[in-house]
């Protein structure tokens, strides 16, 4: 949670793509107002989000996907091996 009160998380498979996504629920009228701020494509930028979101104190996401990026060594098949990732606001 920001300093706001938004809530940040993910989805694993979730998303435009299929892939996971990073959003942001922001309270608004006493309900919650939903924004997606990445939709992972499962390529470079990542796919599959797991664990939770930190957030950094200028609003950055961070967190980590299980695949995407690279698919050399020990990674299982063309998904890749995971990336880490960030999103600045």
């Amino acid at each position: 949670m920001d300093a706001s009160g938004a809530l940040y998380g993910n989805t694993h498979t979730e998303g435009a793509y299929g892939y996971g996504n990073i959003f942001k629920l922001m309270p608004s009228q006493g309900g919650w107002t939903y924004t997606s701020l990445h939709d992972f494509t499962g390529g470079t930028d990542g796919g599959y989000p797991w664990g939770q979101v930190i957030l950094d104190a200028h609003g950055n996401v961070y967190g980590t996907t299980t695949a995407g990026g690279p698919t050399v060594g020990s990674c299982s098949g063309n998904l890749g091996c995971g990336v880490t990732f960030e999103i600045t606001q």
